[in-house]
């Protein structure tokens, strides 16, 4: 069952996928990713809008670097919306002559980046003694 062209993410909204009667858990997902490294590990989290979330940690994404994915099997409340939401960690690399990043004055060890069906990504510094910086606080300062 595909996603639509322009999904609400929303709880708030009509949901942008209707499971089917009959449907059983748990519910496999396909997971697409671009600019993530092949290898990462996917977290995807379904959240409903009662009750506990649950959490399916995926295999390793394949493809290529510009396009990957991973299939996840989560078990998710069948009978309410849920909000589904895939997270990846990954080591941040400087590039070619770059050098070092530093958040608030502490180097940058890795990257979050999460993103819910329709909403935008998010992305997270994480810093060697583990203190998370969203990016958008850093642009904000930005000159």
């Amino acid at each position: 069952m595909s996603t639509p062209a322009t999904p609400a993410g929303s709880v708030l909204a009509a949901p942008d996928v209707l499971l089917p009667v009959g449907t059983t858990n748990p519910l496999a997902v396909v997971v697409t990713a671009s600019s993530v490294p092949i290898g990462t590990t996917v977290q995807l989290t379904a959240t409903p809008q009662n009750g506990n979330r649950t959490t399916a940690s995926c295999a390793l994404l394949d493809g290529s670097q510009a396009s990957s994915s991973i299939t996840a099997n989560i078990s998710i409340a069948l009978t309410q919306t849920n909000i589904l939401t895939a997270s990846a960690v990954f080591p941040l690399v400087a590039s070619a002559g770059e050098g070092p990043i530093y958040a608030e004055g502490e180097a940058v060890k890795w990257v979050r980046v999460a993103s819910t069906l329709g909403g935008p990504a998010t992305v997270t510094y994480i810093t060697a003694t583990g203190k998370e910086i969203p990016a958008t606080a850093l642009a904000s300062r930005a000159p």
